[in-house]
C-alpha cells in the first residue's frame, strides 16, 4: 500500500524553512542595522583620530622649524654678533647649513599648514620667513669680515625678524594644539556614544555579542586613555615652553624647572647638575626636595662631567637597583640604602652642559611617560639656558672693549647723554699712552696688549664708581667724571700717572707713559666739542714733551664753579 504525504505535512517544513529563513534575514537586517549604528560612530572618531594625527604631523614639523630657527639664531649670537670678524671655513659651512635647513622647514610647514586648511597661518609664517631670510642675506657682508658700520643697524633688524618668526610660529603652534584637541574631544565624545551603541546590541545579540562589545570598549578606553595622557604632555609642554620663554635669567629657568618636575615626577629626588664655565666642575642648580626634608635621599655625588657615565655616553641611562653589578658606582652604598635612578645628559647645540639625576625606591625606577617628561623639559631648559647666555654674551660684547672690557665708544656715548639730559657737569679727560707705536713694534703685538690691559687696571683703582673709563679707539682712552672740578680732576690724573709708573716698576711690562688733556663741559657745548677740546689739549701735552696733564681753557665759566665745590679729598676718599 502505498503511502502518501498530506498536504500540510509537506507544508510545515517548507513553512519551517520559511521563518528560519525569515529569523535569519531579519537577524541578519538587525545585525546589519545594528553594525551600522554602530560602526556610525566608531568612524567618526577613526575620522577625527586621523584629522588629530595629521595636525600633530604638522605640530612636529613646526616644532623642528622652531628648534632649527633657534639653533641658527644660537649660531649668529655666537660666531657673528662679535664682530667685525671673518668666520672660519667651517663655521661658514655650519652657518649655511642652518640656515639652508630653516628655510627648507620653513616651506615644508607652509605647505602642511595649507594642505590642511590653515591658510592664514602660512601666509603668516611665510611672510615673516621672508623678511627673516632678507635680513640674513643683509648680515652677509659683516659675516664676511666687511666694514663694522651698519652692522648694529642690521643685527637689530635680523632680531626683529626673529621675533617676528618666533612669535609666528608659536602661534601657529598654538592653533595646530587648539585644533588637535578640538578634534580628541569629539572623538572622545563619540567613542562615549559608541560605547553605549555597543553595549545595546550587546545585550540584544546574546553573550558573544556582549563579549565582543566589551572588546571593543576596552579598546576604546585604551584609545581614550592613551589620547589622554597625550593631551597632558602636551599641555605640560606648551605650559613648560611659555614659563620658559618669560623667564629672563638663568635663576628663573631653573625655578621653572624646578616647578615642572615637581609637578611631572611627584615621589621622586630629581636634581639637575650643571658644568661650570670650565666644563670641569658640577653645580647642583635644580633639586626637587626641600631643604628642611630630613628624609630625603641624598643627590648625586659625581664632581665632574667626564666622571658621569650618561654624560660619556651621551644617552639616558635607567638603574633599576644600585644593588645590580652594573649599577653607576655614585649609586653604590648609599646612606640612604639602595634606590632607582635614571640619568639624562642635558645637551645644547652639540655640547653637554649637565645631567639631570631622578632616584626613588629600589626596583622602582622612573617609568617610560616620567622618562619622557625629565628628559623634554631637560632639553627645553637647556635651549632656554644657551639662548641666555648667547643673548648676554652679544649685549656685553656691544656694550664693551673686548680686550680692556671697558665701555665702548658707543656706550659712552649713551651714559654721557644720561649726565646730559640730568643737567650733570662732568670733566672730560683724553689720554694717549706715549709712544705706543714703538712699543708695539719692538716688543710686539701681546705686549701692547698686556699694556693696555696694566692701564686700565690702573684707571679703575684711581677712579670713583660714578666715573666712566672709556676706550676710545685704540690706545686712546677717555675719562669722564661726572660733577668734578678742572683742579681735582688734575689730581686725579695725577694719581693715575703715579700709579702707573709704580706698577711698571714689577717689570712684566715695558716702560711707558701716558699724556692728558682735560676739558670741562659746558651747557652749551656738546660731548663730541668737549672731547675735541679735550683732544686739543692733548695735543699740546704731546708737544710739551708728553707724560703730562694739560688743561684747556675754559670757553665760559670756569668748570671749578659750574660744578658743586667737588675737592680732592672727596674724590679720594670715593675711589678708596
Amino acid at each position: 500500500m502505498s503511502s502518501r504525504h498530506a498536504p500540510g505535512a509537506t507544508q510545515a517544513p517548507l513553512r519551517a524553512r520559511r521563518t528560519t529563513l525569515a529569523a535569519a534575514g531579519g537577524l541578519v537586517a538587525v545585525i546589519a542595522i545594528s553594525a551600522a549604528l554602530a560602526l556610525r560612530p566608531l568612524l567618526l572618531v577613526r575620522s577625527h583620530l586621523e584629522g588629530a594625527r595629521a595636525e600633530s604631523a604638522v605640530s612636529v614639523k613646526v616644532a623642528a622649524l622652531r628648534t632649527s630657527l633657534a639653533d641658527f639664531q644660537l649660531f649668529l649670537e655666537l660666531h657673528v654678533a662679535g664682530l667685525p670678524a671673518t668666520l672660519a671655513p667651517l663655521d661658514l659651512a655650519r652657518g649655511t647649513q642652518l640656515a639652508t635647513a630653516e628655510q627648507g622647514l620653513a616651506r615644508t610647514v607652509g605647505q602642511l599648514l595649507r594642505s590642511n586648511g590653515l591658510a592664514n597661518d602660512a601666509q603668516s609664517l611665510a611672510a615673516t620667513s621672508a623678511r627673516y631670510d632678507k635680513t640674513i642675506v643683509g648680515l652677509g657682508p659683516f659675516a664676511g669680515g666687511g666694514a663694522h658700520a651698519g652692522a648694529t643697524a642690521a643685527f637689530a633688524a635680523e632680531r626683529a625678524a626673529f621675533d617676528a618668526m618666533w612669535a609666528a610660529s608659536a602661534s601657529t603652534t598654538a592653533r595646530l594644539d587648539g585644533v588637535t584637541a578640538a578634534k580628541l574631544q569629539r572623538a572622545a565624545v563619540h567613542v562615549d556614544s559608541g560605547r553605549v551603541t555597543i553595549f545595546w546590541i550587546a545585550g540584544v545579540l546574546a553573550f558573544a555579542a556582549v563579549s565582543g562589545g566589551i572588546a571593543v570598549g576596552q579598546r576604546a578606553r585604551g584609545k581614550e586613555r592613551v589620547e589622554r595622557g597625550a593631551n597632558e604632555r602636551r599641555a605640560f609642554d606648551a605650559g613648560l615652553q611659555q614659563a620658559l620663554e618669560m623667564a629672563k635669567a638663568e635663576g628663573d629657568v631653573f625655578g621653572v624647572l624646578r616647578r615642572a618636575l615637581v609637578v611631572a615626577v611627584p615621589g621622586r629626588h630629581v636634581e639637575m647638575l650643571v658644568a661650570d664655565s670650565s666644563r670641569a666642575h658640577f653645580r647642583r642648580s635644580v633639586t626637587t626636595d626641600s631643604d628642611s626634608d630630613p628624609d630625603a635621599p641624598l643627590g648625586c655625588a659625581v664632581v665632574s662631567p667626564s666622571e658621569c657615565a650618561a654624560v660619556v655616553r651621551g644617552h639616558t641611562l635607567v638603574f633599576p637597583t644600585s644593588t645590580a653589578l652594573g649599577a653607576c658606582p655614585y649609586l653604590v652604598d648609599r646612606a640612604s640604602g639602595p634606590c632607582s635612578a635614571v640619568c639624562i645628559p642635558v645637551t645644547t647645540a652639540g655640547k653637554t652642559i649637565g645631567v639631570t639625576h631622578a632616584s626613588g625606591p629600589d626596583d622602582n625606577a622612573a617609568d617610560p611617560a616620567e622618562i619622557g617628561y625629565m628628559e623634554n623639559a631637560s632639553r627645553r631648559v637647556a635651549e632656554r639656558l644657551a639662548m641666555i647666555r648667547a643673548f648676554e654674551t652679544s649685549e656685553n660684547q656691544a656694550r664693551s672693549d673686548p680686550l680692556t672690557g671697558l665701555l665702548n665708544r658707543r656706550s659712552l656715548d649713551h651714559r654721557v647723554a644720561d649726565l646730559q639730559r640730568d643737567g650733570i657737569p662732568y670733566m672730560v679727560a683724553y689720554g694717549d699712552l706715549d709712544n705706543f707705536k714703538q712699543l708695539n713694534d719692538t716688543h710686539g703685538h701681546d705686549t701692547g696688549d698686556q699694556a693696555l690691559r696694566l692701564f686700565t687696571r690702573v684707571m679703575r683703582d684711581s677712579v670713583r664708581p660714578i666715573d666712566l673709563v672709556s676706550r676710545y679707539g685704540g690706545e686712546e682712552f677717555v675719562i669722564v667724571l661726572p660733577e668734578c672740578s678742572s683742579a681735582a680732576a688734575g689730581a686725579v690724573l695725577e694719581r693715575v700717572r703715579e700709579r702707573l709708573a709704580l706698577a711698571l716698576t714689577s717689570g712684566r711690562v715695558p716702560p711707558f707713559t701716558v699724556s692728558f688733556g682735560l676739558s670741562a663741559s659746558s651747557p652749551l657745548a656738546s660731548f663730541t666739542e668737549t672731547v675735541a677740546r679735550a683732544d686739543e689739549a692733548l695735543l699740546r701735552a704731546k708737544i710739551g714733551g708728553r707724560n703730562r696733564v694739560v688743561i684747556a681753557d675754559a670757553p665760559g665759566p670756569d668748570a671749578a664753579d659750574a660744578a658743586d665745590a667737588f675737592d680732592v679729598d672727596a674724590h679720594d676718599a670715593a675711589v678708596t
